[in-house]
């Protein structure tokens, strides 16, 4: 009889336990599923491989489900006569399996928009901006993923009833048994939590075993993950990017990437004092551009731009999200991975900006936006760093047409057109797109079609080029345009059109720099620079040809100089990477490996040093984060 109880014991406990693992099998099995393109054709071995190495993770989530419940029910053992009602299990199982199933189908949603999995970044974005996120989550059918939740939450519950309808629990009521239970069940659960004994507790890089960031992705338990984020402590104390002992190892190892003659330096421009409008171009991939290397057709009046203007068409974004390529482009400071310095407006207030530099040699300043210049604290940013006047969704009639973000890009230009003929010269003034974000939104035609979201991005790109290309055409009837230099840059890359490139490829960095006016001297309109440089020079390129202080801005570097080398650096939550003419190689620095080699002939020691360059680079830009 007693060995009975033992037994019954033993099934209520590891069929709990059992239940949980399932439904994290199925949580993978689903997410490898909604990018099976992604597994090598027939080498399904490989989902085997993910399931193995992703166990340590699964058993420590599991663990933390069955923890709280395991500990009040032995408690409750050691009193005769008391008995917990089993429909509390049963409503704490429910509520955990809505919870896990709406994070399964949200983290599908965001891995194939980011790169990256549901995390503390994403959730704030949500908070940051509601409409916003649901506007993202537009260019995804939303019926699919709520009727796969409700699926989920159903399936998974009656799999509940049926493992567990024919288990009792409260069998054993001795002291000494239930210590024994209780000493015996923590420890297991403890062991499985931390991931053994050794030095090194638990971390998603137990998962990883490949060189392939989606194979490690979907091994690292989706929701081990979120709570690890959330509860692993703050990024505001310390640095993510720990290799070398001091700042003077890092300063030595940087010396190739910010060496040069600066008497080198080329002067483009006819004047030190032009106007500027710069462009700050929502997912203006360079795939979009047929100049570097895109389709064709998607920006025809781009290339007509490029035919008189000053390309750079090796130039890569400093991350893969709005609110840092703005810091990238404006304050030549480059991305922090887990963090972003616009969203902490004591640390964004230090940085040096563009706007600052014009402002006190007496430009007008003006920012320009079709959406809430609230968003990720873009308003803060802008006033704090020399600029005036601030144009949002607030400043236009409620009549006016609007897309998913805001008002529509055209919209906003003719406003920036009707505000130049008042404005004081020279002015700076910048507008920063929207209509070429995701849900790719148009309330006209569409011109390459609206069948899925590669074709609508490419529609809205060329609207964003068509809109551009008559902002120009007009301002040359303006009396102001003669004197005004045109700046042209994205935000960042994107997954789109080419829907091949991973976080971990430069191509998905790829965007484009243009200058372009009657300012820039004739024998340099047309002319095309291939050197390999990153969003964070355009504030240093800049200042230079108008012979502004560039001291501050000590990770821009200046691309009209001849003698400036050749690399750029790129950046997402969890890798980086570094770029130069014979090679790019990306780190991942959760699996603490490589992730990504393009020249795979190329000299080892050669590599190793690039890399060595790209983590002082980090581990200096995350220092100066800290520091502000």
């Amino acid at each position: 009889m007693c060995m009975q109880l033992i037994v019954n014991e033993l099934r209520a406990l590891t069929r709990y336990f059992l239940f949980w693992l399932i439904i994290c099998f199925v949580d993978r099995l689903v997410f490898v599923f909604s990018f099976y393109e992604k597994i090598e054709a027939g080498n399904w071995i490989d989902v085997f491989r993910i399931y193995w190495h992703g166990l340590p993770l699964d058993f420590s989530t599991v663990s933390y489900i069955c923890a709280l419940p395991f500990l009040i029910y032995c408690v409750l053992s050691f009193f005769k006569k008391v008995t917990l009602s089993r429909k509390y299990l049963d409503i704490y199982t429910l509520l955990l399996l809505i919870v896990f199933f709406t994070v399964s189908f949200i983290n599908i949603n965001i891995y194939r928009e980011w790169g990256d999995k549901i995390s503390k970044r994403a959730i704030d974005a949500f908070w940051a901006s509601p409409s916003g996120a649901v506007a993202s989550a537009e260019s995804t059918p939303i019926f699919i993923p709520v009727l796969a939740i409700v699926l989920g939450i159903i399936g998974g519950y009656y799999l509940y009833i049926l493992m567990l309808n024919n288990v009792r629990f409260f069998n054993i009521k001795g002291p000494i048994s239930n210590l024994s239970k209780l000493f015996i069940g923590a420890f297991i659960l403890f062991t499985f939590i931390r991931g053994g004994y050794g030095p090194a507790t638990m971390n998603p890089s137990r998962a990883y075993f490949t060189d392939r960031s989606f194979y490690n992705h979907a091994a690292v338990n989706t929701h081990w993950a979120l709570l690890s984020d959330y509860f692993s402590g703050s990024n505001l104390t310390k640095n993510p990017y720990r290799f070398y002992q001091n700042n003077e190892e890092i300063q030595q190892a940087l010396l190739p990437v910010f060496k040069n003659n600066p008497d080198s330096s080329v002067n483009v421009l006819q004047t030190k004092r032009p106007n500027i409008v710069f462009f700050l171009l929502e997912s203006f991939v360079g795939d979009l551009i047929k100049s570097l290397g895109g389709e064709e057709g998607i920006t025809p009046q781009m290339e007509m731009l490029i035919k008189d203007g000053i390309l750079f068409d090796q130039i890569y974004s400093a991350s893969d999200r709005s609110d840092k390529g703005m810091v990238g482009a404006l304050s030549g400071f480059p991305a922090q991975g887990p963090e972003s310095i616009i969203k902490h407006i004591t640390k964004h207030e230090n940085l040096p900006a563009i706007g600052q530099e014009l402002d006190s040699v007496g430009y007008s300043t003006s920012f320009y936006h079709g959406g809430q210049s609230e968003f990720y604290n873009f308003k803060s940013y802008m006033l704090t760093h020399g600029i005036s006047r601030v144009v949002d969704i607030s400043n236009f009639s409620i009549q006016a047409e609007r897309t998913s973000w805001g008002i529509y890009d055209h919209l906003v230009l003719d406003r920036m057109l009707k505000d130049f003929e008042q404005e004081p010269t020279p002015f700076f003034s910048t507008i920063f797109t929207l209509v070429n974000h995701e849900p790719f939104r148009l309330n006209g035609k569409y011109k390459f079609g609206d069948k899925n979201n590669a074709d609508k991005f490419r529609s809205t790109a060329y609207y964003t080029d068509s809109i551009l290309y008559d902002f120009i055409s007009r301002a040359k009837t303006q009396p102001w345009y003669k004197n005004t230099l045109f700046v042209f840059v994205a935000d960042h890359g994107h997954r789109l059109p080419a829907d091949k490139w991973e976080l971990s490829q430069p191509q998905r960095f790829h965007i484009p720099l243009l200058f372009y006016g009657d300012v820039i001297k004739k024998e340099y309109r047309g002319k095309v620079i291939s050197k390999i440089g990153g969003q964070t020079d355009v504030a240093a390129t800049l200042l230079h040809q108008l012979d502004l202080p560039t001291n501050r801005y000590r990770w821009s570097r200046d691309l009209f100089n001849p003698t400036t080398p050749s690399v750029a650096f790129y950046n997402s939550k969890d890798a980086f990477g570094i770029i130069t003419p014979e090679q790019a190689v990306s780190y991942d620095n959760v699996g603490k490996s490589i992730n990504y080699l393009r020249n795979k002939d190329f000299p080892q020691a050669k590599t190793d040093s690039l890399l060595n360059i790209a983590k002082a680079f980090y581990q200096g830009v995350y220092q100066d984060f800290l520091r502000y």
